[in-house]
């Protein structure tokens, strides 16, 4: 065909930064490059000119989410569909008038810029395993539509149908795939609670739930409940971190002395679990909450432009869903390594609430002294090492779509051990959970080394990374409603009169830091 189209984005890849919110939304450039050439025929000296009317161009991105697992079927979804038109007006003339013997095609590049909506799911693969290229995907394509004026053939049977040959031809660009990737704004100051983690710490005060042990009789309740837990845990966890601070802060203020006596707390468990949920597109109430295009514009109403090929096994009827009243399907698991049993035994005789008030101490104490800190590092597994119907049990980022999502919670469980009046001992275990969320984030740049630069004048340029992964994002620099976003972590120097007073009203610039303060 004389005429075709590609689709060259500026980046394979969008990156999208900080949560998900459907007021925002992320640019998307590249263009379409139009090729036109003259098509050769045998006893032909020279190749004749081709011209085209271009009437329309128009490019659209399209993301899709396909849910297949055994219980629940098949479930598609179009995510959104995003279409501009690149050709405004009068239709645009093309001609490769002087170049139609060339051995390249005469190519001009249209420029297109579409707002990708920010609340929209990464690009992920999930569901059944022995299915592949199911999950959420994204793709921009093409269409343009031409009416030839001169082909490039001069034969007598094409000058003989030229007055019936001048109708609209439709020319599709490849698919171009196009990788959404999800990165959290890193704080600009790092963590002063714990050096290992990228984010701050978050607080929780628990409200612990009772889990009785092997024994029959219980701790008394009133004792218990005397018992004030608070829990701290990173605010987020980077998928390339290996472990969690877990910071346990317990006090027994109210207590008295025989029943600080006679309560220990012997040891902790703790453990990290993902979730994932499954769904299908028959949840309309949850497929409501996102901004999803309507019932007549999803499948089966409007075919998906790239559907799995199971599709159509499900739309003859040789593949049915075995539980059609069922919509979610779920598993879980541990993120611990199998070797780790994630206990941790507390050192001591256990009576930790002993030490708020030591004996011979005549002092009155406040509240906040009477704190027994309890600190781990809690390793995860580096590596997925169990594999069921889904695939392989590895570490997801927090994630909420349509069709699948992803959770992460801590679990901690406190072993506290009582004994009677009557001698008798016996435990019980206090049960809370604290909700975690993963996430990922973006790599430093790097500075290229000194063969990769190139100066122009006073400008240094970078020959390996474009421009475009260089710029920080809009959210990183202002707010949603447009506000600079300033870091105030960064302290001012104070401000210090000149050391002499002088009439003058001239000032001198200091350059030495040395008698500078913070404050």
């Amino acid at each position: 065909m004389p005429v075709s189209i590609d689709i060259i984005p500026f980046s394979g890849s969008l990156e999208l930064y900080g949560e998900p919110d459907f007021s925002s939304a992320f640019s998307l450039a590249g263009h379409v490059s139009i090729s036109l050439s003259s098509p050769s025929f045998m006893f032909q000296r020279r190749r004749s000119t081709t011209r085209a009317l271009m009437q329309s161009l128009t490019v659209t991105f399209e993301g899709q989410s396909e849910m297949i697992t055994s219980d629940i079927g098949y479930a598609p979804l179009r995510l959104c569909s995003i279409t501009r038109e690149l050709v405004n007006g009068e239709p645009v003339d093309l001609s490769n008038e002087g170049h139609e013997d060339s051995n390249k095609p005469c190519s001009w590049n249209v420029i297109f810029d579409i707002p990708v909506p920010g609340w929209l799911p990464t690009t992920s693969a999930y569901g059944d395993r022995n299915v592949v290229e199911a999950g959420t995907r994204y793709a921009l394509y093409a269409t343009a539509t031409f009416i030839y004026l001169e082909d490039g053939s001069s034969s007598i049977f094409s000058s003989f149908c030229s007055p019936f040959g001048c109708r609209t031809h439709t020319v599709n660009a490849p698919r171009c795939p196009v990788t959404l990737v999800r990165f959290a704004e890193v704080p600009s100051a790092p963590s002063s609670s714990s050096s290992i983690s990228v984010f701050p710490m978050a607080l929780f005060i628990v409200d612990a739930q009772l889990g009785k042990d092997d024994t029959e009789t219980a701790i008394p309740p009133e004792v218990l409940k005397k018992i004030q837990v608070v829990a701290s845990i990173p605010t987020a966890v980077t998928l390339d971190e290996t472990s969690v601070p877990l910071i346990l802060r317990l006090q027994g203020n109210e207590l008295d002395t025989s029943q600080r006596e006679r309560l220990r707390i012997t040891d902790f468990t703790v453990d990290v679990e993902q979730t994932e949920t499954y769904r299908s597109a028959t949840s309309l109430d949850r497929v409501a909450r996102f901004m999803v295009p309507p019932r007549t514009q999803q499948p089966p109403s409007l075919p998906l432009r790239n559907a799995h090929s199971v599709h159509t096994l499900y739309e003859i009827g040789l593949l049915m869903n075995p539980y059609p009243s069922k919509s979610t399907s779920t598993r879980s698991f541990s993120l611990f390594d199998p070797s780790n049993s994630g206990k941790y035994t507390i050192s001591g005789d256990g009576r930790i609430f002993m030490n708020d008030y030591p004996e011979g101490d005549a002092t009155t104490r406040s509240s906040s002294e009477n704190w027994y800190v309890l600190e781990a590092n809690v390793p995860l597994a580096p590596e997925p090492h169990q594999l069921d119907w889904a695939g392989l049990r590895g570490r997801r980022i927090s994630e909420n779509s349509p069709l699948f999502s992803v959770s992460h919670v801590m679990h901690i469980a406190l072993r506290c051990v009582y004994e009677q009046p009557d001698g008798e001992v016996v435990s019980e275990r206090l049960h809370f959970s604290l909700p975690m969320q993963h996430v990922q984030v973006a790599a430093p740049s790097v500075i290229p080394p000194a063969d990769d630069r190139t100066i122009v004048g006073e400008i240094e340029l970078h020959k390996s990374a474009p421009y475009s992964q260089s710029l920080p994002a809009y959210s990183q620099l202002f707010y949603s409603n447009g506000e600079r976003k300033i870091d105030y972590s960064i302290p001012l120097p104070l401000y210090e009169p000149p050391p002499s007073a002088s009439s003058s009203s001239s000032f001198t610039l200091d350059h030495s830091d040395d008698n500078r303060k913070s404050i």
